[in-house]
């Protein structure tokens, strides 16, 4: 999974650690240092898609530490992404309920809802994590609000929230593909090849970006140059969702 491809922002698994209840100091040492051990090798093992073992490492530092809020939030990504959605949300709250403050997790149990379609919930929790003052990357929750108001039909909010996301982190690609999204179905398609132009020029290799710049391209009446993003596109990747498309796209403009 790539934070900065898909639709949605989660927490880096990165900075997972970093996290944990205060509730710590009441545990043994040795139990700690076994949980944190175990929800490191839970994170390099989702990180190469092994999920199995991803769960069995994190109920492992759970069990070594039951109070460990960032194993459950770990738990709740990895069954997130292999589409147990109600495993998730049970894990995500688990969290919320040993650390009621954790913004990472308001954050990603709103993506979760927004998966399930369930935006206006999803809202309400991404708001709590705008709200905390210690939340460390709220381009993320701003982000991910600009596309539940996308997916509502309020472009006007889904503009703003994206906006506030590209004003902290100007380079962040999700952000700038997203307002693209919101641009093309104004159908202001100067505005939006804007924004896919800057996805694809700070994330080349985003897929989604440059196939949607090369769409309004076409569009616009730019047939040429929407040839060679996409033939770019199918060149660096052999495959891919939207390579298939792309040829598809590239038989029309021949």
């Amino acid at each position: 999974m790539n934070s900065r491809h898909s639709k949605l922002a989660v927490l880096s698994l990165a900075g997972v650690l970093l996290l944990s209840s205060c509730s710590h100091l009441l545990l043994n040492t040795k139990d700690q240092e076994r949980a944190k051990i175990y929800l490191q090798r839970a994170a390099e093992e989702f990180n190469n898609r092994e999920y199995g073992k991803a769960i069995d490492s994190a109920q492992t530092a759970i069990k070594y530490d039951p109070s460990f809020a960032a194993a459950y939030n770990h738990l709740a990504l990895v069954y997130m992404e292999t589409k147990r959605y109600a495993k998730s949300e049970e894990a995500f709250k688990k969290a919320l309920e040993v650390q009621p403050e954790y913004p990472e997790v308001f954050n990603n149990l709103g993506v979760l809802l927004s998966r399930e379609e369930k935006y206006q919930e999803a809202i309400s929790y991404l708001k709590k994590a705008i709200a905390d003052e210690h939340y460390m990357t709220p381009e993320n929750a701003y982000t991910n609000m600009g596309y539940a108001y996308y997916r509502l039909g309020n472009l006007g909010l889904a503009k703003t929230y994206h906006q506030r996301a590209l004003d902290i982190t100007p380079q962040f690609c999700l952000a700038s593909k997203n307002m693209g999204d919101v641009y093309a179905r104004e159908r202001n398609f100067s505005k939006a090849s804007d924004y896919f132009q800057r996805a694809v020029t700070n994330c080349p290799l985003y897929q989604e970006a440059r196939y949607k710049l090369g769409l309004v391209l076409m569009k616009m009446g730019q047939k040429t140059v929407a040839r060679t993003q996409l033939e770019q596109l199918v060149t660096r990747h052999k495959t891919g969702p939207y390579v298939e498309r792309s040829n598809e796209v590239l038989k029309y403009l021949h």
